[in-house]
């Protein structure tokens, strides 16, 4: 039976796959049959009946439908990553208002006190470490005796305040 354009402009489907391939293809008809000429080149392809062009048509409308759920499933996980951020984002905003919410005064002399005490750490064991002590005999005995026991007054003070430091960081995470 020959194929003519006449009957593939009838048929619907065969009409939509004839129109998609017409971009990269010219269409004739010769000889009861249809011969696509590529545009870019010299391939052709010879249509001898309306199933070739169904079964094209079926093949790009599956191509299409595994495309569509790629994306799909891509928007799904896209909508997911955006609900993620937009919690951490809510998050961070709620600890820049509790910090902000802080007196400016409190901050400063805070971060004051922190740097006056590590100075004065710093001035203790320079002075009285048995390392640095330049003394002799009973002096440097001494000066040990003195450093054991302020040296652990300071770090008792640095667990009471990592501890404190920690017990705030976790409440402010639980807010």
């Amino acid at each position: 039976m020959a194929l003519s354009l006449r009957d593939v402009r009838c048929d619907p489907i065969a009409s939509r796959a004839l129109a998609e391939l017409m971009h990269d293809y010219t269409v004739a008809e010769e000889e009861g049959r249809v011969v696509l000429t590529k545009k870019a080149g010299t391939m052709r392809l010879f249509l001898h009946a309306l199933d070739d062009l169904h079964q094209w048509d079926f093949i790009q409308h599956k191509g299409m439908l595994n495309e569509r759920e790629g994306l799909r499933a891509r928007s799904a996980t896209l909508e997911q990553q955006r609900e993620s951020w937009k919690v951490r984002a809510l998050m961070a905003e709620a600890q820049l208002l509790e910090a902000t919410a802080k007196p400016v005064s409190e901050v400063r002399a805070q971060n004051v006190s922190d740097v006056r005490y590590a100075s004065l750490k710093r001035f203790l064991a320079k002075r009285f470490h048995p390392d640095y002590a330049a003394a002799q005999g009973i002096e440097k005995i001494v000066r040990n005796e003195i450093f054991k026991e302020i040296w652990g007054e300071v770090e008792r003070l640095d667990q009471a305040g990592a501890g404190t430091r920690a017990a705030a960081s976790r409440s402010s995470a639980a807010a």
